[in-house]
């Protein structure tokens, strides 16, 4: 038996740690023993769907406390970040795909590694599918949220010209301190337009911040969707999309993404900005994995902007 957090229906607080049985992993996974774990959106939003009680948890930094059985995961007393696909992570050990662990440089911490696997990845990816970015203006919604505040630092030492979407005016002093780019104060999209057109929209909200940024998109420009926090649809003008020259929309799943480019890869890329001090890991809320019902309630509520951390103790 191993501690782990699980979803707790019918508790007020959604999620506990408590005892679980401890799975051995497969020969393709290696073993980790977590340090250190970050929470996303997604996370907390299945456990609020949950039935029964569910184990969760993506992100994970750690030591490699068994290889992998086929060779696939860094060597045993490795620091390795990583995610699991099955939400097995938040938990004192957790057996992780060998591809998706990457060993952490002495100069980055857990805590800072913990921050990208999930929320880095998908910013990466999605910043990577847009082409000629140097000189471009790129729109990045939801910027203070842990995909936004990635994407837009990351367009940034692309070259982009970036302008971010923030819901509040208080949240401009965070923006303004990872460094942002230019800021659209707008909780419903309004503001969008006029700071375009833009070459490449990062999206998770979808709903009328979505919808504008498609309408702000330039003759080759693209809007690459993975979320959909406001509304599951949008409404397209197709005839005004499609006489605009070739403007695409392109959906994001990490989880299919990771079947064909291997998550160690493309970590050990943000690994490097990170250890080079170009990326800011905004790590804003830091505590005792004890503390993961108040922080997921307080990530749900948007109390606090960027990235939340918390260390098994």
């Amino acid at each position: 038996m191993i501690r782990a957090v699980r979803a707790a229906p019918g508790n007020p607080q959604r999620l506990e740690v408590a005892e679980v049985e401890e799975r051995p992993p497969f020969s393709n996974e290696a073993l980790v023993r977590v340090t250190a774990f970050s929470l996303n959106r997604g996370e907390v939003r299945r456990s609020e769907r949950a039935d029964r009680p569910i184990r969760i948890g993506w992100d994970i930094a750690g030591v490699v406390e068994w290889a992998a059985a086929d060779g696939s995961s860094p060597p045993e007393g490795a620091r390795v970040v990583g995610f699991s696909p099955r939400m097995e992570g938040w938990a004192e050990r957790a057996p992780i795909l060998g591809t998706y662990l990457c060993p952490i440089p002495d100069g980055v911490s857990d805590a800072a590694a913990a921050t990208l696997p999930v929320a880095g990845l998908t910013a990466l990816h999605s910043i990577d599918a847009g082409d000629c970015l140097i000189g471009s203006r790129v729109l990045v919604t939801g910027a203070t949220g842990g995909v936004g505040v990635f994407a837009a630092q990351l367009a940034r030492i692309g070259g982009a010209d970036v302008v971010s979407q923030i819901r509040r005016e208080d949240q401009r002093a965070f923006a303004d301190r990872i460094g942002l780019g230019a800021l659209v104060v707008s909780p419903d999209g309004s503001g969008i337009e006029a700071a375009g057109p833009y070459r490449l929209v990062v999206d998770g909200i979808a709903g009328p911040i979505l919808e504008a940024g498609v309408r702000a998109l330039g003759p080759e420009g693209l809007a690459v969707c993975y979320g959909v926090t406001a509304a599951p649809a949008i409404s397209v003008a197709v005839g005004d999309f499609m006489t605009r020259g070739l403007a695409r929309i392109l959906g994001f799943h990490l989880y299919y993404k990771s079947e064909i480019a291997p998550p160690r890869d493309h970590l050990a890329r943000l690994l490097r900005l990170v250890e080079q001090g170009r990326l800011d890991t905004a790590i804003e809320r830091e505590a005792s994995w004890k503390e993961v019902a108040r922080t997921a309630d307080d990530l749900i509520e948007r109390r606090f902007p960027g990235k939340a951390v918390l260390h098994i103790d």
